[in-house]
Formats: C-alpha cells, sequence, structure tokens
C-alpha cells in the first residue's frame, strides 16, 4: 500500500545513540563460527514458557558476509567537525529500493531531514519500486548529477555489484544499509553498512507465535520467494525458532515472488489445511493479504505475525485484529544511523566499523502505543489511538 512521505521534525542535535546499553561483541574466527554463536543464541533466547522480550535490547543475525554486528554507544560531531561539513558543500543522493511502506518512508524521510539540517543538499530521493532495474536507473540518473556521497542499499546483491562498482569508481562515497553488494568491502568500496537485525525480527515474529500457541498446533509459512537478503533473514530466523518447538508443526512453507499476490499463497495454505492454527508473512503488507483470505473462509480465529510495523498494521492491532506480534524495526534510530554515517564519511572521520546494527522492537496489541512511539519518534494517528483504547486498553 503506497504511504505518502510523512513529514518528521527533527532536532539538530549533534550526536545520536546508535545501539545504548549494548554489551561488547565477541567475535569469532570465521563466518561458520559466527552462524554456529547465532544459532545457539536462538536456541537460548526466550524458551522459558514466558512472554517473549519487547523492547530487545541484543542483535541475533549476522552481515552479509557473516560477521557478528559492532554494537557502537554513540556517534557523535565536535563542533569544528560540524562546521567543516557545513562548510563542505556537500551533495548526497538518497536511492531507496521502496517507498511503499512507513519503515522506508519514515527512514528516507529522516535521513532526509537530518542530512539537511547539516546542510547538506540532499539532491534526490529515489524510489526503486522493488525492482532491480528501477534502482539501477535511478542510480545512473543520480551519479550523472555527481554527488558526493550515495546512500543506497543492494537489492539484488550479485545483480546490482556492477552499477555500484561504478558508482565507486566515479569517486562518489556510498554508504550502504541492510546490505551491501557481493564482494564489496567496509572501508575500501564503501563508508559503512547499517542495518536493522533483520534476523532478530523474524526471530520474534516466530517466538511470539510459538508463545500464543502455548508451544504446539500447526503453522504456515508464506515468503517473499526472491533474493532478498533482508527479507530471507527474517524468513530463516522464523524457520530456526519452529525447529526448537517438536510440538508445533510447519505444514506449509510456500512462496510468493510477486508480493501482491501473497494472497493467493493465503488461499492455498488455508485451502489445504483449512484448520492450520496460525501463519506468519515476510512483511506486514502480504500479511494483510494472508487475512483477506483468512476472512474470506471464515477463519477470523487465525493468529498472524509478521515484521514491520506501519499505519495499517497498527490499526489491525488496535482493532485486536488477527495481526497477533510484529518483529519491528526501530526506523528512527535506524535512519539516525545511516545519516550520521553518511556525515562521518563526507569528512572522513573513522566510524570504528563497517557494520552496525540496531535491534528489533516488539509489538503487541499490549504495548503498540509506545511501540509505535519507539520505532517512529511520533505518536501514532489519533485513529488508532482511539481504536486501541476502545478496543485494548478499556479491557
Amino acid at each position: 500500500m503506497k504511504k505518502k512521505l510523512m513529514s518528521i521534525l527533527l532536532s539538530a542535535a549533534v550526536s545520536v545513540s546508535m545501539v545504548a546499553g549494548m554489551g561488547a561483541v565477541v567475535y569469532a574466527d570465521t563466518a561458520e563460527d559466527n552462524e554456529a554463536i547465532k544459532l545457539e543464541k536462538v536456541k537460548e533466547a526466550d524458551s522459558n514458557g514466558e512472554e517473549p522480550v519487547l523492547d530487545i535490547n541484543e542483535i541475533y543475525g549476522l552481515s552479509p558476509a557473516g560477521d557478528l554486528a559492532e554494537l557502537a554507544g554513540d556517534l557523535s560531531l565536535t563542533d569544528e567537525e560540524v562546521q567543516k561539513i557545513k562548510d563542505g558543500n556537500f551533495r548526497v543522493a538518497i536511492c531507496m529500493h521502496m517507498l511503499n511502506n512507513d519503515v522506508n518512508v519514515t527512514k528516507a524521510n529522516l535521513i532526509k531531514d537530518t542530512l539537511e539540517s547539516y546542510g547538506i543538499d540532499v539532491i534526490a530521493v529515489t524510489d526503486g519500486e522493488s525492482d532491480v532495474d528501477t534502482m539501477i536507473t535511478n542510480l545512473e540518473t543520480v551519479m550523472a548529477m555527481s554527488p558526493d556521497l550515495i546512500i543506497s542499499i543492494a537489492y539484488d546483491v550479485n545483480a546490482m555489484v556492477p552499477i555500484f562498482e561504478q558508482v565507486r569508481d566515479a569517486g562518489i562515497k556510498l554508504v550502504f544499509f541492510e546490505c551491501a553488494p557481493t564482494g564489496f568491502e567496509a572501508g575500501k568500496d564503501y563508508a559503512a553498512l547499517v542495518s536493522t537485525d533483520y534476523y532478530g525480527n523474524g526471530r520474534f515474529a516466530a517466538e511470539y507465535m510459538a508463545y500464543l500457541l502455548d508451544y504446539k498446533g500447526t503453522v504456515g509459512i508464506a515468503y517473499y520467494d526472491a533474493d532478498v537478503w533482508t527479507c530471507n533473514q527474517r524468513d530463516q530466523a522464523f524457520r530456526d525458532v519452529m525447529e526448537k518447538y517438536p510440538d508445533i508443526e510447519v505444514v506449509a512453507d510456500q512462496g510468493y515472488a510477486d508480493f501482491n499476490q501473497a494472497g493467493v499463497v493465503g488461499d492455498a495454505i488455508l485451502a489445504q489445511y483449512p484448520d492450520v492454527d496460525a501463519i506468519y508473512a515476510t512483511w506486514d503488507s502480504p500479511a494483510e493479504q494472508i487475512i483477506e483470505s483468512a476472512v474470506a473462509v471464515g477463519r477470523d480465529d487465525l493468529i498472524v505475525t509478521t515484521v514491520d510495523l506501519g499505519d495499517s498494521s497498527a490499526r489491525i492491532m488496535a482493532e485486536n485484529g488477527m495481526i497477533k506480534a510484529i518483529g519491528s524495526p526501530r526506523s528512527y534510530e535506524d535512519g539516525n544511523a545511516i545519516a550520521m554515517s553518511a556525515l562521518y564519511a563526507l569528512i572522513d572521520k573513522d566510524l570504528g566499523s563497517g557494520y552496525i546494527a540496531t535491534p528489533t522492537m516488539g509489538v503487541t496489541s499490549e504495548n503498540l502505543l509506545d511501540a509505535y512511539k519507539t520505532i517512529f519518534n511520533t505518536e501514532p494517528d489519533s485513529a488508532i489511538v482511539d481504536l486501541w483504547n476502545e478496543n485494548i486498553g478499556s479491557k
């Protein structure tokens, strides 16, 4: 569903907390060792039968290269560095992969507004419309505008290697969010990769579903069948968690190459398994299509969990609808981290790490209003608040 860009008021603070209160990272020797560490953390987390932790302060996933996240404290700029940025007449372009949900709209607005608050000329904000060819065309267009830096994502980590090689070879600095191209090295080919813990998002969606099922029952998975790292991570995390629970059976694991066809998968799962207890979808828009499928066959009792909180999914939760839990990125914190990483790169200030991740925010109907404010740094729409007061707060 299309969302118009939201206007977010930002302060011109010169420091931003990227991941507060986090412990030091212990690095293993290889990506394989890190994978084992990740799976052990998943095995141990939220396995005591109690409600899973909502305000999560750990990173569960790895970088695309298999590295553990570097959990920074604060990124800050001195008065002299701020002045250097303002005097630099820097030009930056933001090339998004999609702007059809609140998470990415918030992120793009926040990056743009933060950079502009430091005197940066943001020459373009483009929408890749979930299409690699469109993203490549957008990148070619902004390259011709000669920016000093481009903020973007390798939506396809292999297919987009050539275009990002062109950007790098043109002397344009790069800051990536979520994933970088295959073979690119931090500090050499790009300044930084900033990501939410997408694996952690999917982990929470699975853990809360298991908790609601009392760790027994049948589950369907409706996943986005594309080579998109951010989606693949959350889906794999969901599967990894479900393997922990022997009394939960995954009866269907079906994909959709076009996310507008998620409802077709929902129809198929519910036709083959009409009594399935719960279905997971890769993010909130496909989850809403799954709900439509369930309503069509009278399954108002279906449990749905997913990733990404938006206004539409927030309304469903406020109505005490089928979406019972969301593992959400902290969009405001992510946007701040990306913008600050870009500011560092523009003045060649050492970031200390090429990979920084931010933790998941677990969302249920009970903590919806507070979680929304944490995620977006703004109050939810009054209509959402009214729905919540009527259906959740009054009980």
